[in-house]
């Protein structure tokens, strides 16, 4: 038997807004939140912004002490987490463990404890690392800090799938509960690689460029001066349901996941082209045909060539149809926040559900005839959007799509 499962809670840690309020508000208005980097000083890079988030309050959520033995990543998860669970409107110590779970994505890891425990190690010896720090320097230490902070023992799930890690965490949640194995999961992802390895790294290797003057232009998806991705950090995390278990304790519900696919690259030479695979497995595993898609999420991090790629894909699979559905890419607003995206790119499809808006793609200024769909290009689109197509891929790794529908009870 197959369950349905519909989205009752959200938590969302963004470079444009914090929470759901803030969050949505930036992305109906176009608002970027990339910016000059400020947690350290960016002059020696060749790129100087990021999606960076310096509003951010950890002990918001979190007892001081706490916090200051985790690392970024993990203040992040643990704070979106309890976002998430107040937004559903439910404790879930009254969970049964074997009847929950959290699956988690997590494309780095701890990179700003790490690097700063390196610069101590070398500059003062062994005796002056903090003994805490290899275990909050482990991916899967951020499932640890939330199972601690909840006092929920549950099962737990680690995926490490580069930018489509957030989206194979709620995939994996999606099929669990669809199969029935468990009836409630927090599922989503986590990054803060804004440190100075990570950004010179990204640089050296030309996954950033060099546009350092008006930061908020820099990510343009589809726009023939798109020149690389930027690099960003947040959290987003959603809470999962058994239908029925959502309906009998009153639960509001923002939609629900139909169908999930995922793939690996079919081409070194084409990056993201496993995502021709990961759109039909989707359709495959929700059962719906692909003319009932009324909008589509774009992976598309403001890649020369990735854009491309999926703009190709896109027109393959939904053929002339594929000039007539809205894409958008919030990725022009809240940069590229590696495992993050899936997440976000979730959260932001059930508030189109919401609200009957897409939000636009800006930045989109000079169409390039390679990228010739319609992008709701820099405006909101009004639109009741029953259906929703929502693409991530991960650089050498993993593809993956996920379809969302709107609530009708």
């Amino acid at each position: 038997m197959r369950h349905r499962v519909v989205l009752t809670g959200i938590g969302v840690i963004a470079p444009n807004g914090i929470g759901k309020e803030n969050f949505w508000n930036a992305l109906e208005n176009g608002k970027s939140g990339i910016k000059k980097i400020s947690r350290f000083d960016p002059s020696g890079l060749p790129c100087q912004i990021a999606g960076e988030i310096p509003d951010f309050k950890p002990d918001e959520f979190i007892d001081r002490k706490a916090a200051r033995r985790m690392a970024r990543f993990s203040q992040f998860a643990v704070c979106g987490t309890k976002m998430a669970l107040a937004d559903a409107c439910i404790d879930v110590r009254k969970i049964r463990p074997d009847d929950g779970l959290i699956t988690f994505g997590v494309s780095t890891s701890a990179m700003d404890l790490i690097e700063s425990q390196h610069q101590i190690f070398l500059k003062h010896g062994a005796k002056r690392v903090i003994p805490y720090g290899i275990i909050a320097a482990t991916p899967h230490s951020v499932i640890g800090e939330i199972v601690e902070q909840l006092k929920w023992k549950t099962q737990t799930i680690l995926l490490a799938s580069a930018c489509a890690s957030g989206t194979d965490a709620i995939g994996s949640a999606f099929q669990k509960i669809r199969d029935g194995d468990v009836i409630f999961s927090i599922s989503g992802a986590a990054d803060a690689a804004i440190t100075p390895l990570i950004m010179a790294g990204l640089s050296s290797a030309g996954l950033t460029p060099e546009f350092n003057e008006a930061p908020e232009t820099a990510s343009r998806p589809f726009d023939m001066l798109r020149c690389g991705g930027i690099v960003s950090e947040g959290c987003g995390i959603v809470v999962l349901e058994e239908f029925n278990h959502a309906v009998s304790r009153g639960a509001k519900i923002y939609g629900e996941i139909i169908g999930y696919g995922t793939s690996g690259e079919l081409s070194e030479e084409s990056p993201s082209s496993g995502l021709r695979n990961a759109i039909r497995r989707a359709f495959e595993d929700s059962g719906i045909s692909f003319n009932s898609v009324d909008a589509i999420s774009a992976h598309a991090p403001s890649d020369p060539l990735i854009d491309k790629v999926e703009t190709s894909i896109i027109k393959e699979i939904f053929g002339s149809r594929a000039y007539e559905i809205p894409i958008s890419s919030i990725k022009s607003m809240v940069g590229n926040p590696l495992g993050c995206a899936g997440a976000f790119q979730t959260i932001a499809a059930m508030l189109w559900f919401e609200k009957n808006i897409i939000t636009p793609t800006i930045n989109y200024q000079y169409p390039d005839p390679d990228c010739d769909l319609y992008y709701v290009p820099n405006k909101t689109h009004k639109l009741v959007v029953d259906t929703v197509l929502l693409n991530c891929g991960g650089l050498g790794g993993t593809c993956s799509s996920i379809l969302c529908k709107r609530y009708k009870a």
